[in-house]
């Protein structure tokens, strides 16, 4: 989905492109293209810095999910290792008992 902000610099740029293209300005049309030129660069760089803030965000958000996910398979780790100590209690309670 388009942003807010996103959705204002797409209509700005666009809005800069059409006032340069359809009102007559007493400019020649090399220098026209220049400042079409110009705009687009200034919209690209807008864009591609919104980007890369957003991809910052989602790698910040990655981590924070990758280190709970560690936490979780320590965790986990910790009750596999009781369950394993469990079961090894019980055989050997088994074995006691039945042998005393």
């Amino acid at each position: 989905m388009v942003d807010r902000e996103d959705f204002i610099t797409i209509a700005l740029a666009i809005t800069g492109i059409l006032i340069t293209l359809l009102i007559p300005l007493p400019i020649r049309e090399d220098h026209r293209i220049f400042v079409i030129a110009i705009l687009l660069f200034i919209f690209l760089l807008i864009s591609f810095n919104r980007f890369n803030q957003r991809l910052e965000g989602s790698n910040k958000l990655v981590n924070e999910v990758n280190k709970k996910i560690d936490e979780m398979d320590k965790r986990f780790k910790t009750l596999e290792d009781l369950n394993e100590i469990r079961l090894n209690i019980r055989e050997l309670q088994g074995r006691v008992f039945k042998n005393g």
